[in-house]
């Protein structure tokens, strides 16, 4: 895990949708292409900006696997990342089972109910 500093950005704004029926699809055509797409430039220019808020930021983000260059016979080099080695096969880790859970296992006996004791 590493830190990394960036601004956040905060953008609050209104979309009118209108009154017709047509008006209402558009706005909402706008909205769903700016998800789908990852542009939200069309639905920022169609929507009347009310507030900006930008403050500085740390987030911890995943490492980026180190690629590292082996030696490898007759002077070729292999690439691997994350420790594999290219090109040669690594063994499967063995699973094992997980012995089954009785859920009954964890419950204080006097909470479990008594089996005998049934009303007619």
């Amino acid at each position: 895990m590493a830190n990394q500093t960036g601004i956040a950005i905060v953008i609050k704004a209104f979309l009118p949708t209108g009154k017709s029926l047509d008006e209402q699809f558009e706005a909402l055509s706008i909205v769903k292409t700016a998800h789908e797409t990852s542009d939200y430039s069309a639905l920022l220019k169609a929507a009347s900006i009310e507030e900006v808020k930008t403050e500085q930021k740390t987030r911890r983000i995943e490492d980026q696997p180190q690629t590292q260059t082996h030696p490898a016979t007759q002077g070729e080099t292999t690439e691997t990342t994350g420790g594999e080695t290219a090109g040669q096969e690594q063994p499967e880790p063995e699973v094992k089972p997980e012995p089954a859970h009785d859920p009954e296992a964890d419950v204080p006996a006097f909470l479990k109910k008594d089996k005998k004791s049934k009303a007619a």
